[in-house]
């Protein structure tokens, strides 16, 4: 991002270096407050956001460079790259979950006749692959807590250990999935030096030795934890009524997405090809109908595509004012001065680096936990100039932003994650009461993956 637009009023600069950091500042500020308030809201973050544009307006007393920055900026590649992936994603998620995939997966989940342990287990994996294939770990929290959670507690699981396995799932499939909202901004917003950003499926990869020793971990964990509370083998009355094994035919267009971005296949097209085939599926099978994708009912539009493209507009717009805020800093050399600073003080080697990155954007998501993306858009910049100056890959840079940016969010108690699985077993009505932070030493893959990504930093050879 910070070269993008280098060649664009170069000799202008929109605020002074110290007054360029006020908007941003305001901005993460009220982020912080309304994260440890535990509210969500994105429209209440997009209104701030716009305040803190205006609030800088007024510093720039109507210096054109100002706006100028902010509409080059708010239209920049790294900000249009991810909206239009995020609209593809919404419409992509929305088919699947149309398509009865979470009774898919509970259909799976009854008919393996295990115990507590092995179900807790089989709750992480499942909740990963609902994650992996809609790209949305809220999506998951709140699918899976309506579902897997009761019929956990009815095969005598611990509530705390299901409610981590859970919050594990969602980070899971955030983690790694090449459709997750964490994916998109870590690829787009990591540049080589000629300005180019990183393609999707390069980064996927590149983090996949740190997810899997994390999975196997985290796994390990709940199998040792499981034991100790291991109940008795029951039926499983609740998923009964809500089971659908057709529902896992919409695995199948997931791992071909996945298969296409691993092969470099440009993330578009394989998107595209997955909405084709999902389509495909859920039709030919009788999982939904062309009413259910796209309708019009008193004049109203309504379907799984509509509310698709709907339910990802507001996160997009949210991402073009944070890079429009955060093309302040770049555009009046702070980010230079503040990340050059870094270099001097404590950068010694790529390794010093790369600790330094993981350090930046392991407080981003402890000071922004409401939702792991807004503090992922705000550190980003930082990230990308940082391993622009020490010559650190962009799949590096995007593997440690990608796999930190997916452990506190996911387990701190003031986290939008964790609260709204509370909220999830509220409404699934099993009589079982967990406060937040029950489930935060439960939640094994994030911690799991926080440690082998700063492992993977700390052996890096120079």
């Amino acid at each position: 991002m910070a070269s993008e637009y280098s060649s664009l009023y170069h000799n202008t600069r929109p605020l002074g270096k110290g007054s360029s950091l006020l908007p941003f500042i305001l901005f993460v500020v009220c982020a912080i407050g309304l994260s440890f308030w535990g509210i969500t809201n994105i429209n209440l973050l997009i209104a701030i956001g716009i305040a803190a544009i205006l609030f800088g307006a007024v510093l720039a007393r109507g210096n054109e460079a100002f706006w100028n920055c902010i509409f080059q900026f708010f239209g920049s590649r790294t900000a249009m790259t991810a909206t239009m992936l995020w609209l593809v994603v919404g419409i992509y998620g929305n088919i699947l979950k149309e398509g009865q995939m979470v009774e898919g997966l509970v259909w799976a989940a009854s008919r393996l006749h295990i115990g507590s342990t092995g179900f807790t287990i089989a709750v992480f994996l499942f909740s990963g692959l609902f994650a992996i294939a809609t790209g949305s770990g809220f999506g998951t929290i709140s699918a899976m807590s309506l579902t897997l959670f009761p019929a956990g507690v009815v095969l005598g699981g611990e509530p705390a250990l299901l409610g981590g396995a859970i919050l594990s799932g969602a980070a899971l499939g955030d983690s790694i999935a090449p459709v997750s909202d964490t994916a998109v901004i870590a690829a787009s917003s990591q540049q080589y030096t000629d300005g180019s950003v990183a393609d999707i499926g390069g980064t996927v990869k590149n983090r996949l030795p740190i997810v899997g020793i994390a999975v196997a971990l985290a796994i390990i964990a709940f199998f040792i934890v499981g034991t100790v509370n291991e109940g008795a083998i029951s039926a499983n009355p609740t998923t009964s009524g809500d089971a659908h094994p057709l529902g896992l035919a919409m695995l199948i267009p997931t791992i071909v997405v996945i298969v296409l971005s691993f092969r470099k296949v440009d993330i578009f097209i394989s998107l595209a090809i997955g909405n084709a085939l999902a389509i495909a599926i859920g039709l030919c099978l009788g999982l939904f109908t062309p009413y259910n994708l796209l309708n019009i009912d008193n004049g109203h539009m309504g379907g799984a595509i509509i509310d698709g493209v709907g339910g990802m507009a507001n996160i997009c717009i949210l991402l073009m004012v944070v890079v429009a805020l955060s093309g302040l800093i770049i555009r009046s050399g702070c980010m230079d001065d503040i990340v050059g600073w870094l270099n001097v003080h404590f950068v010694r080697s790529e390794r010093s680096a790369e600790l330094i990155i993981f350090s930046l954007v392991a407080i981003a998501g402890i000071l922004v936990a409401a939702v792991n993306t807004i503090a992922n858009i705000c550190i980003a910049p930082f990230v990308n100039s940082i391993g622009l100056k020490n010559n650190i890959h962009p799949y590096r840079r995007a593997t440690i932003l990608a796999t930190v940016i997916c452990t506190f969010p996911f387990i701190l108690p003031y986290g939008g994650c964790a609260l709204l699985l509370q909220k999830g077993i509220e409404a699934s009505l099993c009589s079982v009461d967990i406060g937040a932070a029950n489930v935060m030493t439960s939640a094994f893959y994030p911690w799991a993956l926080l440690c082998t990504t700063l492992l993977s930093c700390l052996l890096k050879r120079k």
